[in-house]
């Protein structure tokens, strides 16, 4: 992306916690956003785990660079009266507290558009602003088995399986920050704001969106898969390859040499091997065979020669060798990018079109209150009115210790 970010003189006025929420605000400041992540005293809850005290870990740093931090105690009237003053410049207002709860603090929708009608207004929350399941805690093993995630991904293991890899929580990053950035274009357009209720349960819904659709066409079943789909084991690790129809099926048989055992007529036609249990028969007597191939030679001597032959395959790496891959390095995906609270640098991956540099203000995620002062100075606070806010608690430029609530 060569033209000037999107969203330069954007303010957005961050309150979320967790992961959802201050993704897609940290996506919003990456495209040229100003976000001023307002804190509890303390920082967010998931900057517990950091080697100090309001510091930074490898989640806070993803979902907080590029952004301006503040800890303000919204339960007192000083604090509140802060948060009202960033609210009234700015463009987006983002939440993520349990439904109900930044109403008894005073920012309602209602209480907010009062003080800037044409505010964009998101609510992040796992089931939802209204409904049976409003006030249930969740996060995102919480919905992939709720939305049937957790069976879907077990279906062919050995029970329900959760992905620890959270596509939940960062789906629903992508949906929020797609959502304010069509809210934001037509704000530009129509000059209206608008409020958003954005859920985990919309993202869990739209990633079983195929597995849904196959049940409803095949008898509450998923689709069958081609005899040769998953993962095999080689000479020294493991690999996914897949055959999915006859044209291919003749290209895997020559890549493993054309052996004549495959060609036996029981095999015949590959595609009419398919079946709702294809381990059983000989579905399950060609797995064997193929599994008994590929046990012959590297992962890496077959990869290449499944990739001559036109076959879908590749290592199956953990994230490390994924990050070390050579065609990851070429391509520079990663950028390694020091950080404040943090003795190492963090690998972070580019986003769409948008490198993400070192030694760039994009590129730092504060500490909690890293910002308090300078960003208290700048809406028209006295450094005695900023010194009598510290004093009192109702914002904090230091940071102490924080439980997840």
């Amino acid at each position: 992306m060569t033209q000037d970010l999107p969203f330069t003189g954007v303010v957005v006025v961050d309150l979320s916690q967790g992961i959802a929420g201050p993704m897609a605000t940290m996506m919003l400041a990456q495209y040229g956003a100003t976000v001023i992540k307002v804190e509890p005293p303390g920082g967010d809850w998931l900057r517990a785990p950091a080697q100090v005290p309001g510091g930074n870990t490898g989640v806070t740093v993803s979902g907080n660079m590029g952004k301006r931090s503040i800890c303000v105690d919204l339960k007192s009237e000083r604090g509140a009266e802060v948060l009202r003053r960033l609210v009234a410049g700015a463009q987006v207002f983002v939440e993520s507290y349990r439904p109900g709860v930044i109403g008894r603090l005073g920012f309602s929708y209602d209480a907010v558009t009062a003080l800037n009608p044409e505010i964009v207004y998101a609510s992040v929350s796992g089931f939802g602003q209204d409904g049976p399941h409003a006030q249930r805690p969740a996060m995102d093993p919480v919905l992939q088995a709720y939305a049937g995630l957790m069976t879907e991904h077990g279906t062919f293991l050995d029970g329900p399986h959760r992905l620890i890899t959270i596509p939940v929580d960062l789906t629903a990053a992508l949906f929020t920050f797609s959502a304010l950035s069509v809210a934001l274009y037509d704000k530009r357009t129509s000059g209206r704001g608008t409020y958003l209720d954005l859920t985990l349960l919309q993202a869990a819904a739209w990633l079983d969106l195929h597995a849904l659709h196959e049940r409803l066409l095949h008898g509450g079943r998923l689709a069958p898969q081609p005899t040769i789909y998953g993962n095999y084991r080689t000479a020294d690790g493991t690999m996914f390859v897949a055959a999915l129809n006859d044209t291919e099926w003749a290209r895997f048989r020559a890549a493993l040499g054309d052996d004549e055992r495959l060609v036996a007529d029981r095999f015949r036609p590959y595609s009419a091997l398919r079946a709702p249990e294809p381990h059983t028969g000989a579905s399950a007597e060609l797995r064997a065979l193929v599994a008994e191939l590929l046990l012959g030679r590297t992962t890496a001597t077959w990869v290449e020669t499944f990739n001559s032959h036109r076959i879908m395959c590749a290592p199956i790496n953990d994230s490390l060798t994924f990050m070390r891959e050579p065609h990851v390095e070429q391509l520079g995906l990663f950028a390694q990018l020091t950080q404040p609270g943090i003795d190492s640098p963090v690998p972070i991956p580019a986003l769409a079109g948008l490198p993400i540099r070192e030694g760039t203000p994009r590129a730092v995620a504060p500490l909690a209150g890293a910002d308090t002062a300078a960003l208290l100075a700048e809406y028209g606070y006295t450094a005695e009115e900023i010194a009598t806010l510290v004093d009192t608690g109702a914002v904090s430029t230091s940071t102490e210790p924080v439980a997840a609530e």
